[in-house]
């Protein structure tokens, strides 16, 4: 029987970035990673600069952009394409490939 593929939560862009910011202060020289959601390169970039955390995480932009990187590195993006829809973790419990299933959309 096939599970659902449909699986979005409403979560806000950068979920877990109030709870970093809470966190890096009393870290001392432990980084801090940071995942969840970041998905425009200026919250990326403002997220770094402003020490809110040391490493952003990414997990499913990956799977829809292998080489997101280096889109951001040239220049060549403002958002990551992925949307959150979790069809690609979704995937996993239908035993299908892990990819995106979601390609058909438009990025934001």
């Amino acid at each position: 029987m096939m599970k659902s593929m449909v699986g979005k939560y409403d979560l806000g862009e950068g979920y877990n970035l109030e709870a970093a910011k809470m966190i890096k202060p009393v870290l001392g020289k432990i980084p801090l990673f940071v995942v969840g959601g970041l998905r425009k390169v200026a919250q990326m970039k403002e997220t770094l600069e402003n020490q809110y955390a040391d490493c952003i995480s990414m997990s499913r932009p990956f799977i829809r952009e292998p080489f997101i990187v280096k889109k951001i590195k040239e220049g060549k993006t403002e958002a990551v394409a992925c949307v959150s829809c979790n069809r690609c973790l979704a995937a996993v419990a239908n035993n299908m490939p892990v990819q995106c299933y979601n390609k058909g959309f438009p990025a934001p």
